[in-house]
């Protein structure tokens, strides 16, 4: 064989050898690249599922925080002896609901036609955590509530009610709300959590009961 032949046969060697390693290289690259890709896309995912979370966190604490004393109407009703109401099915909910009136929406200089309590629920709707909320606390027949869905991928809603020195499942005082409130959502991906809120507690009937006293002679 002749020196040029065999020069022809190593180059043409070499250059299936770079080829194979620029290959090799490039397959790597990509997959770097898609990993970097990939990863970025899970933290963006994960960083909007946080703020999915703490926006529903303030929300129900400024809800549950501000819970009044009063008591409210629906679909034209006759006020309900309940404050607080937490069953089955309420709102159309898929497991339990929660409905109650709240203070705090702010009324600046008494602005606007109506006074500084709403009223606010919670349902679960095919896995969503939804609350709703109509601004005013007593509601004619048909008058439907706005609804804002607030977290995804919820499993259940469950509630704790604390009064008396002890705390129970259910809540069916009437004209009182509780002193404090558990709420626990268990989420699919973070498991339960579970958030204690401090009332103003009292009732309707303590109110006039302490008003009475105080101003007895």
């Amino acid at each position: 064989m002749s020196p040029n032949k065999q020069n022809k046969g190593l180059t043409l060697i070499e250059v299936l050898v770079a080829i194979a390693i620029f290959a090799s290289l490039s397959v790597g690259a990509y997959q770097v690249l898609n990993q970097v890709q990939r990863s970025n896309e899970i933290s963006a995912q994960r960083s909007q599922r946080l703020n999915e979370l703490q926006r529903a966190m303030v929300l129900m604490d400024g809800d549950f925080r501000q819970m009044a004393t009063r008591q409210f109407r629906t679909n034209g009703e006759e006020p309900s002896q309940q404050m607080l109401i937490w069953k089955e099915y309420l709102l159309d909910s898929d497991q339990k609901g929660v409905l109650f009136a709240r203070l705090g929406w702010h009324n600046p200089q008494q602005q606007f036609p109506r006074g500084e309590v709403t009223k606010v629920g919670y349902r679960i709707k095919e896995g969503v955590l939804e609350r709703i909320w109509w601004r005013y606390p007593d509601t004619p027949a048909g008058q439907e509530g706005i609804i804002t869905p607030l977290l995804h991928d919820v499993e259940s809603l469950s509630l704790r009610f604390y009064n008396q020195d002890k705390w129970s499942e259910e809540w069916s005082d009437a004209l009182k709300i509780p002193r404090a409130v558990a709420v626990k959502l268990a989420l699919k991906d973070y498991g339960e959590i579970e958030r204690i809120y401090l009332t103003a507690g009292g009732g309707i009937n303590s109110t006039n009961k302490e008003a009475d006293n105080n101003g007895a002679p």
